[in-house]
């Protein structure tokens, strides 16, 4: 593993270290959401969605697309492996 994908992958997990954030990607690796599905769902402000979302995407653990006026967002192919460790956690 070389200095450049370490660096990778502890982004990855800084940007895991929240309760908020890790929820967010396990409602995210089940289907595709919007910034609003997402407040729907959590007890979070949507300034907070927003961040949390940003800084998942920065890290490269979401994709985003622009669907009219509505962000859509989901999992990055190469994080869907870790996910699917994670939720099994859950089980």
């Amino acid at each position: 593993m070389t200095d450049t994908n370490i660096q990778d992958w502890l982004e990855v997990f800084a940007a895991l270290a929240s309760d908020a954030r890790l929820e967010i990607v396990r409602m995210i690796s089940k289907q595709q959401m919007t910034c609003q599905d997402i407040i729907d769902q959590l007890e979070l402000s949507q300034p907070a969605i927003s961040y949390h979302l940003a800084k998942l995407e920065r890290a490269g653990i979401l994709t985003k697309k622009k669907f009219g006026s509505r962000n859509c967002y989901w999992l990055n192919e190469r994080l869907e492996k870790l996910v699917e460790m994670i939720n099994e956690e859950d089980r």
